[in-house]
């Protein structure tokens, strides 16, 4: 490493920590007129010099490790090195692709101050799935949890996340790097992240520095935290991450934490319901932010009554609807929890959350998703005599556009097409009632029909298929298929999924099946009806049919 003195880290760029306000203006965001915040942040890595003032505080908490907000910055400055050494620079991407650790987080802002652009690669995704978002996104770099995972393109250069470690956990002794914050444009890419939309292949959501700042900035005037307005005895949140960070909500967590002085705390491994419960008792938890399929399976728990959760006061769910049950259920086990847990809505295109609610308002009115935030404008596209059409929203938080492709969802004026049916109320409250795409929400995860179909359709017996969201109490939605065998073609459910299950995502892998012999129902183009197929299956149960 360089020998700089570590006694003042240094930025190259900026100066003193960035203003925020609360006060909203119209200025014209990427050529069409937007709300925008005054006074903002014009890029991601000055949040790192906001969280200075909470030097001593603990930061990171994954078992047994603990990394203070001082040790977080030095970490950072020495990755950023190292990243830099290996040949990164300004507008390079950077592939992460691992499973939440401290690793991925201090990596993240590493490439932040380089100016490189973080491609959040889904852990989850099938070999194929992985080479096909690699040679689209061509990164020059990419940092996996394995020292080189299959599907990964042999002529992209690979750093584990375990040779990091080092650089993490090393006390800062003596000579280091200090953080050195590139110049960037509020313009420029900060992240790409990956979103499924109806055609099912992974499409890569360019957000800029000026999009993740301003949708932070809006969580944050939501909650009361900018930090100008904190005291230095803020206490601080203590957050347990259970949703990936590669997930948007998953990103917004971490740096919100880290603007208000507060500790983030990971499981270790994928998400169990015990060690949640465990965690939460451990560390004090008082915020968790998930989605409505842990939360129930936490509260499914059969120790769940074993584990003191009084500390807990919030619990935001995303990713999927909530039901009213779910609510009632929440705020049965969790009574220190108001009105059942707190509502977001938002998707991947947006930049993040668009409308959000707290518990109590929600309870208030089933089927809601809360109000616009402050620089969020709604409208309803074409709407019914009852008020339904569909969502449109304009924020300065809404994507550059999709990676490698010219066709956008932003119109013209800048009103992005959310794909979401809905309504809003006499007081501003929105409603969101339904889907105008073919999207499956399983847990959290988006599916598209007509990926999963194309898949089964490649089995040699199967001549027409339908994906199709089979209501889940723990789930919310599983994936259904209908399928119709060839004639004499004798293979089964089991036969087929192992076929898909070769070329899916776990997730994405069907868990209900209907094998027929009559033909699936169509319009009169032929079009497949996935409607009617749902309806009939519904009304026969929704369980496993063999025909």
């Amino acid at each position: 490493m360089p020998e700089t003195n570590s006694e003042e880290m240094k930025t190259s760029t900026v100066g003193k920590a960035p203003r925020w306000s609360r006060e909203v203006v119209r200025a014209e965001v990427a050529g069409y007129p937007s709300l925008i915040y005054a006074e903002r942040p014009r890029s991601v890595p000055e949040l790192l010099v906001d969280a200075r003032r909470w030097r001593g505080r603990e930061h990171l908490v994954q078992g047994e490790r603990r990394i203070t907000f001082e040790a977080h910055e030095r970490a950072v400055a020495r990755v950023a090195w190292r990243l830099k050494a290996a040949g990164i620079r300004p507008k390079d991407r950077v592939l992460l692709f691992g499973a939440n650790q401290i690793e991925w987080v201090v990596a993240f802002w590493a490439v932040q101050c380089l100016g490189g652009v973080a491609v959040l690669g889904n852990a989850w995704w099938s070999e194929p799935e992985l080479r096909e978002v690699t040679v689209s996104i061509q990164p020059a770099l990419a940092l996996t949890d394995s020292p080189r995972p299959a599907g990964l393109p042999e002529g992209v250069p690979c750093l584990h996340f375990g040779d990091l470690r080092h650089l993490v956990d090393d006390g800062g002794r003596g000579n280091e790097p200090g953080l050195d914050i590139a110049a960037i444009e509020e313009n420029d890419p900060s992240m790409i992240i990956f979103s499924s939309g109806t055609t099912g292949v992974a499409k890569g959501v360019i957000l800029s520095h000026r999009s993740v700042v301003c949708n932070l900035q809006n969580l944050l005037v939501l909650t009361g935290r900018l930090p100008n307005e904190l005291p230095e005895s803020h206490p601080g949140t203590v957050s347990l991450l259970s949703v990936p960070l590669f997930h948007l909500a998953g990103i917004q967590v971490a740096c919100s934490t880290l603007l208000t002085g507060g500790s983030l705390i990971f499981l270790e491994g994928r998400f169990d319901a015990g060690e949640v419960l465990r965690l939460i008792e451990k560390e004090r938890v008082r915020v968790w932010g998930s989605v409505p399929t842990m939360v129930s399976r936490v509260i499914d728990h059969p120790d769940f009554a074993r584990f003191d959760t009084s500390s807990l006061s919030s619990i935001p769910m995303g990713g999927a609807s909530v039901s009213s049950e779910l609510r009632e259920k929440v705020h049965r086990a969790f009574p220190s929890v108001r009105g059942g847990g707190g509502s977001l809505y938002g998707l991947t295109e947006a930049g993040g959350v668009l409308a959000a609610g707290s518990g109590p308002e929600m309870a208030k009115r089933p089927g809601c998703v809360g109000r616009p935030l402050p620089v969020v404008e709604i409208k309803i596209k074409d709407p019914s005599p009852e008020g339904v059409g569909e969502i449109l929203a304009r924020t300065p938080t809404a994507m550059s556009g999709y990676w490698g492709k010219d066709s956008s969802t932003v119109s013209p004026e800048g009103w992005l097409s959310t794909g979401d049916l809905g309504r809003m109320d006499e007081e501003g409250y929105l409603y969101v009632v339904g889907r105008s795409k073919d999207i499956i929400i399983r847990g959290g995860e988006n599916i598209a029909s007509g990926h999963v179909e194309r898949h089964l359709l490649t089995h040699p017996d199967v001549e027409e298929a339908a994906v199709v969201p089979i209501p889940h109490p723990d789930l919310g939605e599983e994936v259904g298929a209908a399928i119709v065998l060839r004639p004499r073609a004798k293979a089964g459910a089991e036969e087929i999924k192992a076929h898909v299950a070769k070329s899916l995502a776990r997730f994405e892998v069907p868990s209900r099946w209907w094998i027929r012999r009559q033909p699936l129902p169509t319009n009169p183009t032929g079009k497949i009806l996935r409607r009617e197929v749902l309806r009939e299956w519904l009304e026969r149960g929704g369980r496993d049919i063999m025909d």
